[in-house]
Parts: structure tokens; C-alpha cells; sequence
């Protein structure tokens, strides 16, 4: 007998729960009033839903109908803030025009180019040399 004022823990007090507690035996006593009927189906509405703007205005809409006219005036179904930088960058690439689209990442590619050559004008000439050997090193292990 336990003399610290607790009762025994038996292993079926954790194994079988459909056992009722009595007074030799305490157990924790499970109700699932607060719970829906296992065989009852419910079904839930997506709507009403919030939408978002750029600049943080909500709106909301009640089908998806009005749903499909909101996005195509511009509205988001996630809210901007919660946005990770990728996801709005995508969006923003996905709503150019081709054309467009391939002017901004050629013009990205040339500044990434500015930038790496601008570091290696910063180099000390034999920093350079053993960072021109290493790549060269390096593109002949991977042409192999």
C-alpha cells in the first residue's frame, strides 16, 4: 500500500478504459457528451472566407462565385503578412507577361554577375589565382 496518498495505478487503469471505477478501484471516468456521435457526418462550409489586398484591406465573401471575382480584382486568400518573401515573389513573377517575366530575371542574372565581379576586383591577386585554380579543379571533377 502506497503511503504517500495516492492511489495505486493498476495496468489496466491505462490499458482498458471501458472499465468503471468503483471503490476499491479509482480510474479516470471518460464522457463523451461533449463530442458529436461517431456515425454522425458533418459537413462544414469554407464559407464565409476572408480575402486580403495588398495593402491589408478584407473582404468577405460568401461563394465561390464572389470568391473568383475577388481574386481576379486582385485579392489574396492568404493574408499578405503571413506571406513568406518566395511565395510573394512567385505571385508577382506568375502575374508578368513573359516578356516581362524574362527581362527581370535576365536583369537579375546581370546583377548577380556585377556583384560577384566586383568581389573578385576586391581579391588580393593570389587569393584570386587559388580561387581561380580551386573552380577550374572543380569544373574538371564534375566534366568527369
Amino acid at each position: 500500500m502506497s503511503v504517500d496518498g495516492r492511489s495505486p495505478l493498476r495496468p489496466r487503469q491505462l490499458n482498458n478504459l471501458t472499465l468503471a471505477p468503483t471503490a476499491e478501484d479509482p480510474r479516470p471516468t471518460f464522457f463523451w457528451s461533449a463530442e458529436s456521435p461517431r456515425d454522425e457526418v458533418i459537413t462544414h462550409s469554407p464559407y464565409p472566407k476572408l480575402l486580403w489586398s495588398e495593402t491589408g484591406d478584407e473582404v468577405t465573401v460568401s461563394s465561390v462565385e464572389a470568391e473568383a471575382a475577388a481574386v481576379a480584382r486582385g485579392y489574396l486568400t492568404v493574408a499578405p503578412a503571413s506571406l513568406k518573401p518566395f511565395d510573394a515573389l512567385k505571385a508577382m513573377l506568375e502575374a508578368m507577361s513573359p516578356e516581362d517575366r524574362t527581362l527581370v530575371l535576365e536583369a537579375q542574372q546581370k546583377d548577380r554577375l556585377a556583384r560577384v565581379q566586383a568581389q573578385l576586383a576586391n581579391l588580393p591577386a593570389g587569393e584570386l589565382e587559388a580561387l581561380i585554380a580551386a573552380s577550374k579543379s572543380k569544373s574538371k571533377t564534375k566534366v568527369a
